[in-house]
């Protein structure tokens, strides 16, 4: 391992290859996949039937036929066993990569030479800039050692956080809109291309409206909840959103990503289901 390397946590990453893999993407998912060049990466993500994002990820174009998709908070079980469903007659295979890990790399020369769109070949693994604070790197690669660093992987995700990545698990797959997400921000949605699942809906609340839903970085008093965990409102216990995922800031606090109904005000008026509280970190 290069020795500016952190290690974080098992990567989940899936491929689809093959001569219809480029066009099966671009038909499946939210972003411009066909536009995608060779040695480049697009945040994108696949909505279902009633336009709710499925799963948020990274997509590289690996050459003319491979595309890699990377599930920052995993669960690439079920989009791998969904997207088979869909596959029909199309020439393209869909794979799991088993035994990958996410590794933070410090910014170096190799920094240097990298853009925002392009990620670049790193010890047998690929190496992408990521959003956040600060400049950060993540590496991708093979590794027959599981592992999670509890403390640098909190610190990876708080810059996630910072940079209102909407990550998606398990718990919060199939629950929001893209325009709850915040899709657009990351370029990981287009309206002018042709038909994937749920792009109708996803136009219709585009063109017209109608969204009541926002995503917020939030901070929350004590431990980090656990993703789904419901967001309330304190004068009559109301459901009005959910946390998507969170990390440690403190042994008292923590910061997440939520998606809150109609939340514009003060954070003080809103709790976890649990009794923490929530403040919406205005920005």
């Amino acid at each position: 391992m290069t020795p500016l390397a952190q290690r974080l946590c098992p990567a989940e990453l899936l491929v689809l290859d093959g001569a219809d893999a480029i066009a099966f993407a671009h038909a499946q998912f939210t972003s411009q996949v066909s536009a995608l060049a060779i040695g480049s990466w697009q945040w994108s993500a696949w909505l279902d039937a009633q336009g709710r994002a499925r799963h948020f990820f990274a997509l590289l174009r690996m050459d003319a036929t491979r595309l890699l998709a990377w599930l920052p908070l995993g669960n690439s079980a079920d989009m791998h066993a969904a997207l088979t469903r869909f596959v029909f007659r199309s020439k393209v295979t869909l794979d799991a990569l088993p035994r990958w890990a996410l590794h933070a790399l410090q910014p170096s020369d190799l920094s240097e030479s990298m853009s925002a769109q392009d990620f670049v070949a790193h010890e047998h693994g690929y190496a992408l800039l990521q959003p956040g604070p600060t400049k950060r790197i993540a590496w991708l690669a093979p590794s027959d050692e599981h592992f999670v660093v509890v403390d640098a992987l909190a610190d990876w995700r708080l810059q996630d956080i910072a940079a209102r990545l909407p990550l998606l698990t398990a718990e919060s797959s199939g629950e929001f809109v893209p325009q709850a997400l915040d899709l657009e921000r990351f370029d990981a949605i287009r309206f002018d291309k042709g038909c994937y699942p749920g792009q109708e809906v996803a136009a219709r609340l585009h063109f017209r409206g109608g969204n009541k839903r926002h995503l917020h970085r939030v901070t929350i008093a004590g431990a980090p909840p656990k993703s789904g965990t419901p967001i309330v409102a304190n004068d009559d216990g109301r459901a009005i959103g959910q946390v998507l995922y969170s990390s440690a800031l403190s042994a008292h606090a923590c910061e997440a990503i939520v998606v809150i109904a109609n939340a514009n005000g003060d954070g003080a008026n809103f709790t976890t289901s649990t009794g923490s509280s929530v403040l919406v970190i205005n920005e």
